[in-house]
């Protein structure tokens, strides 16, 4: 039997949250590269694409150009990876193939009669915009200002939750557990006890037929890559990597020598907490591991002084430098609404302040902002024009940059009244950052880590019954799925013409 591990099943309800997960609010990418018409990998962040050019066919359905050039968008904005021509090429196979899955995935769902409502999108991608601490209005900003349409994230969210629904009427008739299987993991247990285990996180990625060999390959090292220029790891698991433990950053838990394959295990043994592997070759596909702590097994100590199960993730690589306005060429067309304070007092002040915000709170669009000012009838009040953001104030200057446009200003409050601007065109060039260094080759391979410290008997604290039963159970799911969907593609009418 393969690894027995805490991993989380690829059905689980909270797999939709993660999706962004990685993101900031205040997130902002770099223009991609122009290049010439026809090719995916280099279309510019802004631009629109051509939907009526074909990547691929699956089935009787088509996945256009336009599709391709959102995911990319969204797989870089979630990875946290810098938007460059180069990456959107090394990325671009895995987001396709991806695409491909999916498509399948909802083939599949549609034809045993599983549907998702729309409430349920509605509802995982709310508590995307939770998790990342932003309201749902945000959340659509944020994803229309990097070129990403809101149709794009449904559209994952919807194949994720289908395909977890199939699992799920599967995992009924075909998952059993015995008590004799829950007893030789019992038995096993505590015959590692003090021996050196792991806390692992993965990449996996599969290989279903050889003729797949080489682009499996190629995407394996360049994700490895994007981790050493900076990527950071639980992000791209969590895009690319398909093991069940995608959702929780590739988290497989603590494993132990001699419970994961052969290839694998002859890896994890000679590494150390921090570091990541190459891509490793199992019979499946290939795995990226990276090994965030060490202990000896029925011991609480860790290599890093963490807690057991609640071992923090390595500290994230430090943000790469992004492009930044160039406020001496940006000009905006903006409106505002001006409300005079009547009188003197921090009670007037506050009352303007209170009417300020529940118009604000109103307004819906440039069209609606202008329709509102109007009708407040005060002269100030109304279209500013173009202005260059330089001749603004400091404070202003960014506000302008920064707002989205379209959407109302937070109040502007001084002792003269309240203010409320809004942006409906910008025209911002940006100036790109320096190019970073290339990361320093290490000289030669770190030994070996030393052996666990003894364990302690009275630290020792074997699992509960119903906590190997729920592993057993996930592992096998995580099996069966990428089976399924193995058997989905073998079956399949695929046609890549990019």
């Amino acid at each position: 039997m393969s690894s027995l591990r805490a991993v989380r099943s690829a059905f689980a309800a909270a797999t939709a949250c993660a999706l962004l997960a990685a993101v900031p609010a205040s997130s902002a990418l770099a223009q991609a590269a122009k290049a010439p018409a026809g090719k995916v990998t280099n279309a510019p962040a802004g631009a629109p694409a051509p939907a009526e050019r074909i990547a691929a066919v699956v089935n009787d359905e088509v996945i256009s150009l336009s599709d391709v050039y959102a995911r990319i968008r969204l797989a870089l904005l979630n990875a946290g990876v810098q938007d460059t021509t180069e990456t959107r090429q090394r990325l671009t196979p895995q987001i396709l193939r991806q695409l491909v899955d999916e498509r399948l995935q909802i083939q599949e769902a549609k034809r045993l009669g599983v549907t998702v409502p729309q409430a349920e999108i509605d509802d995982a991608i709310k508590r995307i915009a939770d998790q990342n601490r932003m309201g749902r209005p945000q959340l659509d900003a944020l994803l229309k200002n990097q070129g990403v349409p809101v149709s794009t994230l449904k559209e994952q969210v919807r194949a994720l939750l289908a395909w977890q629904k199939v699992m799920q009427r599967r995992i009924r008739q075909e998952i059993v557990v015995g008590d004799e299987e829950v007893d030789a993991v019992m038995q096993r247990i505590k015959a590692n006890i003090g021996k050196p285990e792991y806390l692992v996180a993965e990449i996996f990625l599969a290989v279903d037929s050889p003729d797949q060999e080489d682009e499996v390959h190629r995407t394996a090292d360049r994700l490895v890559e994007e981790v050493r220029r900076g990527g950071n790891f639980a992000a791209l698991a969590r895009q690319f990597s398909q093991s069940a433990g995608a959702a929780a950053g590739g988290d497989m838990g603590w494993v132990r020598s001699g419970e994961l394959n052969p290839e694998m295990d002859k890896v994890l043994t000679t590494m150390r907490p921090g570091q990541m592997s190459a891509p490793v070759r199992t019979a499946t596909g290939y795995h990226v591991l990276l090994v965030r702590d060490q202990r000896a097994f029925g011991s609480s100590a860790t290599a890093t002084g963490g807690a057991s199960e609640a071992a923090a993730p390595p500290p994230p690589p430090r943000p790469r430098a992004q492009p930044k306005p160039d406020l001496a060429k940006t000009k905006v067309n903006m409106k505002q609404i001006v409300l005079p304070v009547q009188g003197q007092g921090k009670e007037q002040l506050a009352a303007v302040k209170a009417e300020a915000e529940k118009l604000r709170k109103s307004i819906k669009s440039c069209a609606d902002f202008e329709a509102k000012a109007k009708a407040t009838g005060i002269p100030e009040s109304g279209d500013m024009g173009t202005l260059r953001a330089k001749d603004l104030p400091p404070g202003l200057q960014q506000l302008v940059v920064a707002i989205p446009v379209g959407q109302p200003s937070p109040v502007l409050m001084s002792p003269g009244g309240a203010v409320i601007l809004i942006v409906c065109k910008r025209d911002m060039p940006m100036i790109a950052p320096p190019p970073e260094p290339e990361p320093q080759q290490v000289a030669a391979p770190a030994p070996p880590p030393p052996p666990p410290p003894p364990v302690d008997p009275k630290d020792i604290k074997m699992p509960p019954r119903e906590e190997i039963e729920r592993d057993l159970i996930n592992e096998r799911a995580d099996l069966l799925s990428r089976r399924y969907l193995r058997d989905l593609r073998r079956s399949a009418f695929v046609e890549f013409r990019v």
